[in-house]
């Protein structure tokens, strides 16, 4: 089967990431950026969030039990919401907090400037998440 240009970058993003850790690694949280128009398609690897608990994210914003995901400044102040679906692309098998692995997840921002360095994610009321950005190797 093919894969297609977004699952050929979600995989090279987690193997960069990946070889640059040992099993033991420190939490992981990082981001890519991509534009297109005027949203950024954000990949976000993270261990804040196991491949279940993201799934059941993105079910519970579609079922609007919990709020689409917010970019907040460092002040807390929304700078864009999410646009569209969150994607779960596949587990990864860094994870932070006492969890055996994280997940690599795309979300699309309406904004129309790109995030660099640094990326503060609003998952829920009370997680928000920290991601540095990716180097490009």
């Amino acid at each position: 089967m093919p894969t297609t240009r977004l699952q050929q970058f979600a995989l090279a993003v987690v193997l960069s990431a990946l070889a640059a850790r040992t099993a033991s690694a420190a939490c992981v949280n990082r981001f890519l950026a991509r534009q297109e128009g005027p949203r950024q398609v954000i990949t976000l690897l993270t261990g804040k969030l196991t491949f279940q608990e993201a799934q059941a994210l993105m079910q519970n914003i579609k079922d609007k039990k919990a709020p689409p995901l917010a970019w907040v400044d460092a002040k807390g102040r929304v700078v864009a919401t999410q646009f569209g679906d969150l994607k779960i692309v596949r587990p990864m098998p860094v994870g932070c907090d006492g969890r055996s692995s994280g997940v690599v997840l795309i979300v699309t921002f309406g904004a129309s400037f790109t995030p660099t360095k640094e990326l503060l994610v609003k998952l829920d009321d009370a997680t928000t998440v920290s991601f540095e950005q990716q180097a490009n190797q």
